[in-house]
Order: structure tokens, then C-alpha cells, then sequence
């Protein structure tokens, strides 16, 4: 678990080289966009984080307890930051509490793990639809913080779609191959690469809008 330490250090390293060259590419971030990115950085990735870090001190099991809990906390703590119903949020909450109680109720870990490969094979499949229908769910989600032209958010649309598909068979493909140990340390991992594959896909895609 160390790894979760090393690797986030390395991330928060990452952004600040970068950080320059950031807020020089047509304004793309300002103080306040940063601000907020924070915020809802700490409300998704910090369940996971708490979870990862319960393990090395916690049974599986009572690490599975403390997830559902901080999710549910997440959750209701989006819902008053965005003064609307945070569907994304009531997923992952859903998704936790069932596989969760699937996982304590039948001591079986495998369906907490589970539980990732259905989140990302479901965000996958929600954007490939909103293709078909020629409409952008991470324009509507992120708009507001990032306006973009619609080209922009298409790449950004193709981009995690080719995220969520390879992290769901990762995800399948560990769970199955190793120990519960590696797959923690797996997933201390794909925290890290979550947040910096977020943070290349609007350094390499960000287009204003209104740009040509």
C-alpha cells in the first residue's frame, strides 16, 4: 500500500510542473476552476482512497463497511454542494451498497471488485449511447467548468470511452489472475492514473469555445 502514497506523491509533483503550462493554454483554468476541481476530486476519489487505505489497517470486510459509509457521506455532501440530484453520485453509491452487502452478507470479496468492472463497463456504455444519439453527457456534466467546442468534447467523449472499456477488463482481469492484496495495490494505482489521464486528455483536447 505504500505505492498509494509514493504514486500520489508523484501525481501532486505532476500537476505542479504543469501547472504553468496549464493555465497558459487559452485560460484553461482559472482559481476558481481549480478550487472546484479539488473539491470534487476529494467527493470521487475520496471514498475510494479511504477504502484502499482501511484495508491495510482493516479486514476486508470492515474496509467494505467504511466504503459504503464514506460513499453514502460523498453523496449526500454532492447533493448540497450541487443543490441538484447528483445521478452519478447515486450510482456509484448504489452499486456500493448492493455489492457491498453482497460482499458482507455472503463473505465473498470478489463482489466488491466486481463492482468496478460494472462501474466502468456502465460509464462506457453511457457515452458510446450518447454518441448514437448525438448527445454529449460529459458536456452537460462538465460544461460548466470547462467550456469547450463540441470537436473538443467529442475527443474528450472517445477518450474515456477507450479509459472505462481497458479499466474494466483490467479491473476483471486482476481480480481473476491475483490475490486480494494485488488488486488493492492495483487499484492504489489506477487512482493515480485516473487522475493524470484526466488531467492529459484536457491538457491534449481543450478547445475554448468559440475557437476555430
Amino acid at each position: 500500500m505504500f505505492s498509494l502514497y509514493l504514486i500520489t506523491l508523484c501525481n501532486y509533483s505532476f500537476i505542479l510542473y504543469d501547472y504553468e503550462y496549464i493555465m497558459s493554454n487559452n485560460n484553461l483554468l482559472t482559481i476558481k476552476t481549480i478550487k472546484k476541481l479539488f473539491s470534487d476530486g476529494l467527493l470521487e476519489f475520496g471514498p475510494i482512497i479511504i477504502f484502499l487505505l482501511s484495508f491495510k489497517y482493516l479486514h476486508i470486510y470492515k474496509a467494505t463497511m467504511v466504503l459504503m459509509i464514506v460513499t453514502i457521506i460523498s453523496t449526500v455532501i454532492t447533493y448540497r454542494k450541487q443543490k441538484r440530484l447528483p445521478y452519478l453520485a447515486l450510482y456509484v453509491a448504489l452499486l456500493t451498497s448492493i455489492f457491498g452487502y453482497m460482499t458482507l452478507s455472503l463473505h465473498q470479496p470478489r463482489f466488491i471488485q466486481m463492482r468496478d468492472t460494472l462501474y466502468d463497463a456502465t460509464c462506457a456504455l453511457t457515452l458510446i449511447v450518447g454518441l448514437i444519439l448525438n448527445i454529449s453527457f460529459l458536456k452537460i456534466a462538465f460544461d460548466s467548468v470547462f467550456p469547450m467546442t463540441r470537436r473538443a468534447w467529442n475527443k474528450f467523449t472517445y477518450a474515456w470511452i477507450f479509459f472505462f472499456i481497458t479499466n474494466a477488463f483490467l479491473n476483471e482481469f486482476v481480480r481473476r489472475s491475483f490475490s486480494l492484496k494485488q488488486w488493492f495495490e492495483f487499484k492504489s494505482i489506477m487512482v493515480a492514473v485516473t487522475i493524470i489521464f484526466g488531467l492529459t486528455v484536457i491538457i491534449l483536447f481543450y478547445e475554448k469555445d468559440g475557437d476555430k
